[in-house]
């Protein structure tokens, strides 16, 4: 735990391993602008996840954290003897689930170089064990593809959408893009009160309404588009 707390501080969230920021892009000035005109509410945040308190109050701080900036997360601890009762053994090893999210322009081989050596350093026993990697995508936001999806919303919602940043893991989009030699377009519909990955996972009549409205439109219109636009 002592080299946990040496790669992650646990009450800011900032990652100390060296290097680890290096590649970070920096939001443009249009992306603080869509940032600010998307309507993100802390106390609606906090309440939609039912947090008691987070690390920061501002909302473009916030945003940044959730949209913008890497991560370092601890998912578990193992180690000693977890049963019923109390046993006063000293454990023979101790295991850490960890993930990292990245953003675009960082590298996983090369964050992965960063974390190990950092580990090593501290603790020359501990073995880093990487399990899976996926790049940083970042999809589209200007061109002609990106006016055709934010009409499509439009359409099918009443209201003109401005592009933000979600964190997951779809390990495909980059495969597609390069097999496929298409742009990929991200066009969301839950909403964080829909509790995506939780045990009451919904989804509402009225944001299912105004997809389906504007996947038609998107299908429809993108028929019409250049073979090459964008």
């Amino acid at each position: 735990m002592q080299v946990v707390s040496k790669c992650v501080d646990g009450k800011t969230g900032e990652v100390k391993i060296p290097g680890f920021y290096d590649h970070v892009a920096k939001l443009t000035k249009e992306e603080k602008k869509s940032f600010k005109r998307c309507g993100f509410s802390v106390a609606k945040f906090m309440e939609d996840h039912a947090f008691k308190s987070i690390r920061v109050k501002k909302a473009m701080d916030v945003m940044k954290r959730i949209w913008a900036q890497p991560t370092f997360e601890i998912h578990g601890v193992t180690g000693g003897y977890t049963g019923p009762g109390i046993k006063t053994i000293v454990p023979p090893r101790g295991e850490v689930k960890c993930s990292v999210r990245l953003v675009p322009d960082q590298d996983p081989a090369k964050v992965m170089r960063h974390i190990t050596k950092h580990v090593k350093k501290l603790n020359p026993d501990v073995e880093v064990v990487p399990l899976g990697a996926l790049a940083p995508y970042k999809g589209v936001t200007e061109g002609p593809w990106a006016d055709l999806t934010g009409d499509c919303v439009e359409f099918g919602f009443g209201k003109r959408p401005v592009f933000v940043r979600e964190g997951g893991s779809i390990g495909a989009v980059l495969t597609m893009e390069k097999v496929l030699e298409c742009p990929i377009m991200f066009l969301g519909l839950s909403l964080p009160e829909h509790g995506y990955h939780a045990p009451n996972e919904n989804f509402d009549w009225q944001q299912a309404g105004g997809g389906i409205a504007s996947f038609a439109e998107f299908f429809r219109r993108s028929a019409e588009m250049p073979k090459r636009a964008g």
